[in-house]
């Protein structure tokens, strides 16, 4: 197979094509991988602005287009069609396939963010009340 490169510097000199859209990193780079294994060097391009990127970290995770070389954008097309179509996924459902091959344990959680920082407070609230209770007891001992 051929040479992988998958850094922006690796490919900055060359013509660029998207063959794929993810809808976050995390699909983006699976994507990629399936990519690079299939000897496809390619990089993520990020479509708009991310929480990380405005210091906030409020906001979800961009969506990512998949860019690979101009001369090899068919075969990525194929790859990636293949992939899909074998398993008869569509192309969002290929996040979901290590589930749908029967991998046990529990799925991720997804509190939201005002679940997440109801959960923190929470947490923080009850070791600052254990704290309290044990410095009260030490007084009246």
């Amino acid at each position: 197979m051929g040479e992988t490169a998958t850094s922006p510097d690796d490919l900055s000199d060359v013509d660029l094509v998207q063959v794929a859209f993810a809808g976050n990193l995390p699909e983006g780079e699976m994507i990629q991988g399936l990519l690079q294994a299939g000897g496809i060097p390619s990089i993520l391009q990020p479509v708009g602005f991310d929480g990380p990127l405005l210091g906030i970290g409020l906001l979800p995770h961009s969506a990512q287009r998949v860019m690979v070389r101009a001369s090899q954008a068919d075969a990525a097309r194929r790859l990636l069609a293949e992939t899909t179509a074998e398993r008869g996924l569509g192309a969002e459902e290929l996040a979901n396939a290590a589930y749908l091959d029967g991998a046990q344990g529990r799925g991720p959680r997804n509190y939201g963010l005002i679940g997440a920082y109801a959960r923190i407070w929470f947490w923080s609230l009850a070791a600052i009340g254990v704290a309290f209770g044990v410095f009260l007891f030490a007084r009246a001992v």
